[in-house]
């Protein structure tokens, strides 16, 4: 039998990440619901939906600014990095406090190639050296490339979890079909 690889290793250490049966109500308001989730070490996983949807509070839930109403949710030695100005560098400066978990809330938007490029290159290393991040963004192409998997969500609930390429896929026969569609009618 083969000795075991790094990536092997890796796979069989524990979730630096999990989240089971969460959620959060404000008020009378649910949030975030039925959130199940586990990041292994060297993963790089992505939340994906619109504005408003819940990616924030769920991070905010991760970094323990906010507790859960229900369910549990735990990430190890986690750093949230928000967005704004100076992406690259806010997540470098969280980097230097050697986490486990980064949380990385819309760190690309309105940033141009290069800085886009930075960001994803920082968090692709900190996976490669064994933490996992957890990247919440409403476009697509953001996570293609870094992350492997993602969780879509909508109204707080996930509606969408696998693999980054699939959905991508998914989208693009979809667009296909709609665009067969306007065009058989339009004739």
């Amino acid at each position: 039998m083969a000795a075991p690889t790094k990536q092997m290793i890796v796979a069989m250490d524990p979730p630096l990440v999990t989240a089971s049966a969460l959620g959060l109500c404000f008020g009378r308001r649910a949030v975030l619901s039925g959130i199940d989730l586990a990041v292994a070490p060297g993963e790089v996983h992505g939340v994906l939906g619109p504005r408003g949807c819940g990616k924030s509070v769920l991070l905010g839930v991760f970094a323990g600014a906010l507790q859960p109403s229900t369910g549990s949710a735990r990430a190890d030695r986690a750093v949230l990095v928000a967005e704004g100005g100076g992406a690259s560098l806010a997540v470098a400066r969280a980097l230097a406090g050697a986490p486990l978990v980064l949380l990385i809330d819309e760190p690309a938007d309105g940033f141009d190639a290069v800085t886009r490029t930075a960001v994803r290159e920082l968090v692709a290393r900190h996976a490669r050296r064994g933490g996992a991040a957890l990247w919440a963004t409403r476009r697509l192409d953001s996570l293609q490339g870094v992350a492997r998997t993602l969780t879509l969500m909508t109204d707080g609930r996930p509606r969408y979890t696998g693999s980054v390429e699939a959905l991508a896929l998914r989208a693009l026969a979809e667009s296909a079909a709609d665009v067969a569609d306007r065009l058989r009618h339009a004739a």
